[in-house]
């Protein structure tokens, strides 16, 4: 039985994975009313607008936090099969958690970067503003603890003891 506080982390993790698939329906209206140039009221009645940032752009804000959302959930309903001490999962779980979040908001202020949020400085994509900060800062730093994380999760699922909390024994 997982014990009270990876209880809450799983739901943790799982509401915010919902949110993140909840910001992947958001990139979708975004990309819509970029095509539309605005929003449609009514039938044949569109409240024109312009939004920042480009089609393809709009494409990953719409596309992109699906994949993080699934990072996010598939980790809070595996992780109690593990045998990780509640300090280690609830370690684990945020820094997924969080790079799954700075993962969408590189999707979107990458949109509104020059350079795609994918240098701080200037590059080949071009020039860099506030957003290629935004987009690059969080992701690249929760990226690196992510895959730290995901090493240890790895490491406990294929070498851990042969029961987990959540009593299932392992067959390998």
């Amino acid at each position: 039985m997982s014990s009270p506080v990876q209880i809450r982390l799983r739901r943790n993790l799982l509401g915010h994975g919902a949110w993140m698939m909840l910001s992947s329906l958001i990139g979708g209206i975004g990309l819509w009313c970029y095509i539309l140039g605005g929003f449609e009221i009514v039938p044949g009645y569109v409240l024109k607008f312009n939004l920042p940032g480009s089609e393809p752009g709009w494409v990953r804000c719409h596309t992109g936090p699906v994949a993080n959302a699934l990072m996010v959930i598939v980790t809070g309903l595996a992780m109690p099969h593990l045998d990780l001490s509640d300090s280690a999962a609830e370690r684990i779980g945020w820094i997924v958690m969080m790079d799954g979040w700075s993962n969408v908001g590189f999707y979107f202020f990458g949109n509104l970067s020059p350079n795609r949020g994918l240098a701080f400085g200037r590059s080949r994509l071009g020039p860099s503003n506030i957003f290629s900060v935004l987009a690059l800062g969080p992701a690249y730093f929760f990226g690196v603890l992510a895959v730290g994380a995901f090493a240890v999760l790895g490491y406990h699922a294929l070498f851990g003891s042969n029961t987990s909390k959540a009593g299932i024994r392992k067959t390998t």
